[in-house]
C-alpha cells in the first residue's frame, strides 16, 4: 500500500500537467474557434474598451463518505484491510472555465476554477486597477 502512494502521486501530477497544457492550447486562439468547439458560453462579460470575458460552466458532482467498518479481507475489491469506502455525501459544484478575450477577438489568458454557486446567481463585476 505504500508503495502506491508515490505512483498514485506522480499519476494526479502528470494528469494535471497534461490539463494545463491542453488547456493553455486555447491562448492565441480566437474567440470563434473557441465557441465553435465548446459551444455557446454560459455568461459573457463585456469588458471595456472592448475586450470579453467568456464563461463555461459544468456542474460537477463529487461523493464524500468515510471508512465503514465491516466484514470484508484485504486485497477485497472495495476493501481496506475489513474496511471499505461508504460515499455519504453528495456536493454538487461548478466547474467554471474563465477565458479573457482580446480587442481582437484572440484568447489570452483563461483560468478554471470550482464554486458552488450555479452561472446564473453568479455576478462578474470588473474594475479598474487605480493609479496610486
Amino acid at each position: 500500500m505504500k508503495r502506491l502512494i508515490p505512483i498514485f502521486a506522480i499519476l494526479l501530477l502528470a494528469s494535471c500537467t497534461g490539463q494545463k497544457k491542453l488547456m493553455n492550447k486555447w491562448v492565441g486562439s480566437s474567440k470563434e474557434k473557441l465557441i465553435s468547439d465548446w459551444g455557446i458560453p454560459s455568461k459573457i462579460v463585456e469588458v471595456e474598451p472592448g475586450g470579453e470575458i467568456l464563461v463555461f460552466a459544468e456542474e460537477v458532482k463529487f461523493l464524500h463518505g468515510g471508512m465503514a467498518s465491516g466484514p470484508g479481507l484485504p486485497g477485497q475489491p472495495g476493501t481496506l484491510g475489513g474496511s471499505s469506502f461508504q460515499p455519504t455525501d453528495e456536493v454538487k459544484k461548478w466547474q467554471y472555465t474563465i477565458f479573457l478575450v482580446d480587442l481582437e477577438g484572440k484568447i489570452y489568458h483563461l483560468t478554471q476554477q470550482f464554486y458552488t454557486t450555479s452561472p446564473d446567481k453568479i455576478n462578474f463585476q470588473v474594475s479598474k486597477k487605480s493609479d496610486s
